[in-house]
């Protein structure tokens, strides 16, 4: 069957080096985990889906449709062959009928009354020769009496035949009319039909006076199928015509338009369907398979013969419309997929990128431990809200690496400051008590006095520096409650305001007491704001501004700034600020901001620092916020 609905040719996503014989033990393993690798890839689901989604329906669709299309076709042509059958059956019915009444015509002319006589009579050999020189279709006409002696004919050779002894005359002496054919008749070239009607008395209508024998020329009925068929053809409906006897025996046809010519040859013998049914009674169509097209058949009526006329279209011009469909639906279906094909690769590049781009970070957080640059969030499906989810845990292991460098840093801080305070804070002890006792033994009025006042200032100084190491070291646990930020930096505020004045520093606050309050240990976090008070003080010694406001914060938190017109920082000075024992101030020690974000992250809270040279420092506090 041309034009197979299903024919697509599918080129292989990945081709294959055939590998050297050598390596024939290892190719295998290598194609099967390939395979494998392209069965489990996103771009192999994407794709297999696409195939399936498209070869299913299209399968689906395409086998519906191009079945009721065939049904449809085998229906329309098929009944269009059975009017043409009929018709031609019809045709021909009606012109042996009238060759047959052509025939009683001629046997009721006066002429005839000679043929009583009983001897060869020239007036009706003339008149018979004058019919057979017209265009009646009769090959041969002949008369006989009642002895069934010819006594006339158109072929004079045949006067004085004793025709007795046929067929045909017997029909015709027993008062009947008489068919018989086609068969070749002697002498003649083409094939012949035989009619034959009783000459009787006109006076005496119940006697019979001898009989009357037309031989049809054969070709007058394949002419009217001839004719039939060239109609059809013009509406471009080719068709082959068969007269078939109640046999399956061939008879006649039309032209041959499809295949040689089957006169003669047994359709049943051939195995047709069509011969197996017949004779048939109505108009009707089969599919013959023996005959490999569509076929529509008719009885020739109001005949004593069981002749019947089959009217057959190959089956693939009858089918030749779902054919074409067929082919344009694989054209279609083709392209379908390709065009698939191509969307699900893109959509597998676009949907890959993201997650190579998660896989290459993941594998670069477990190789090297250090959180990569934010991925791109390229949209906001499920893809880009595990890009977001990604780029946020990326955020908070950052953070966490940040956080255990810092408490790695108060842990070392930790062992010198327990060191410290156990091998230093004795002998300092020592040193205040023996200064104090010189103190006393010297006069009021001796330089020694001085002298005996700086080393007890310096063992004060050493004294709280260890005991700000043991703090830092050792910080005590957070009493958490709900706080409102805003009079507590209110009071930080009015501690330090005296100094703020005689450094001629201008204090400014926007506390805003609609904030959430903040889940906090009250103390410590005033601690942690007069440290960033103090430190803000001391980098505007020439005078400025300091301002404190409340911030409302985001995500459930909530907290303060605090910001200065100092002189600012640098990028490599904010990266080290935090760090315990760094300090730009003469005399500091370095732990006031390592503090703040000690106690800050005992919070789980954050600290964020913006700071430009020349412009000021701002620092910003963030604390978990109650829940309201």
């Amino acid at each position: 069957m041309p034009g197979s609905f299903f024919a697509l040719r599918i080129s292989p996503i990945v081709a294959f080096h055939k590998p050297p014989k050598h390596d024939a033990d290892n190719a295998g393993p290598q194609v099967r985990n390939l395979i494998r690798h392209i069965a489990l890839s996103l771009r192999g689901k994407l794709l297999l889906f696409a195939f399936v989604l498209v070869i299913v329906p299209g399968v689906v669709f395409g086998l519906l449709t191009i079945t009721s299309t065939r049904r449809a076709l085998e229906g329309a042509v098929g009944r269009q062959l059975a009017e043409v059958a009929e018709d031609t059956a019809s045709e021909v019915s009606e012109r042996l009928l009238r060759e047959q009444a052509t025939m009683h015509t001629w046997a009721k002319q006066e002429v005839m009354r000679e043929l009583f006589i009983g001897d060869i009579d020239k007036h009706i050999s003339r008149f018979l020769a004058s019919l057979r020189a017209s265009d009646s279709g009769f090959l041969r006409l002949i008369c006989v009496d009642v002895n069934g002696r010819v006594i006339a004919s158109s072929d004079p050779a045949l006067i004085g035949r004793d025709e007795s002894g046929q067929a045909w005359w017997q029909g015709v002496a027993g008062g009947e009319d008489f068919l018989a054919g086609p068969f070749r008749a002697g002498e003649l070239d083409a094939p012949v039909f035989a009619i034959a009607v009783p000459v009787v008395d006109p006076e005496h209508g119940s006697e019979r006076r001898g009989g009357m024998l037309g031989l049809l020329n054969w070709d007058r009925f394949t002419a009217v199928s001839n004719r039939i068929q060239r109609n059809s053809q013009r509406h471009k409906f080719r068709v082959d015509i068969d007269l078939l006897d109640n046999a399956g025996n061939v008879i006649a046809e039309a032209a041959v338009v499809h295949g040689p010519s089957l006169v003669g040859k047994n359709l049943r013998q051939e195995g047709w369907r069509s011969a197996q049914v017949l004779p048939v009674t109505d108009p009707g169509f089969l599919r013959d398979r023996g005959a490999d097209a569509l076929v529509g058949l008719a009885r020739v009526p109001e005949l004593r013969f069981q002749w019947t006329v089959i009217v057959r279209q190959p089956l693939e011009e009858a089918f030749a419309e779902a054919y074409r469909l067929q082919r344009r639906l694989s054209i279609l279906l083709t392209g379908v997929l390709l065009v698939a094909m191509g969307v699900a690769l893109l959509f597998a590049e676009r949907l890959g990128r993201p997650l190579r781009q998660l896989k290459a970070a993941t594998r670069a957080i477990a190789e090297t431990g250090a959180a990569p640059d934010p991925i791109e969030v390229r949209s906001r499906d499920e893809i880009g809200a595990l890009a977001i989810a990604f780029n946020r845990m990326s955020r908070q292991l950052q953070r966490a690496q940040s956080d255990l460098v810092t408490a790695a840093k108060f842990a070392f801080v930790g062992e010198v400051a327990a060191g410290v305070a156990h091998e230093v804070r004795t002998p300092l002890g020592i040193l205040r008590s023996s200064a104090q006792l010189l103190r006393r033994s010297a006069p009021s009025d001796s330089e020694a006095i001085e002298l005996v006042d700086m080393i007890v200032g310096e063992v004060d100084r050493l004294d709280r520096v260890v005991a700000q190491l043991l703090e830092l070291a050792r910080p005590r646990e957070p009493i958490v409650e709900p706080t409102a930020l805003g009079p507590l930096l209110g009071r930080a505020m009015e501690f330090i305001h005296a100094r703020a004045a005689e450094a001629g520093i201008k204090v400014e606050g926007n506390l805003k007491s609609s904030i959430r309050r903040a889940r906090c240990d009250p103390e410590q976090i005033y601690q942690v704001t007069l440290n960033l008070l103090v430190n803000a003080l001391q980098a505007m010694p020439h005078g400025g501004r300091l301002s404190v406001k409340t911030a409302a914060g985001a995500n459930g938190y909530v907290g303060f700034t605090v910001s200065d017109t100092g002189s600012g920082m640098t990028p490599d000075v904010m990266e080290k600020i935090f760090t315990p024992f760094f300090t730009r101030r003469q005399g500091g020690t370095g732990l006031g901001l390592a503090f703040v974000q000690r106690t800050i992250q005992a919070h789980h809270g954050q600290v964020h620092v913006h700071s430009e040279v020349g412009h000021g420092t701002t620092f910003k506090i963030d604390l978990p916020a109650v829940e309201e």
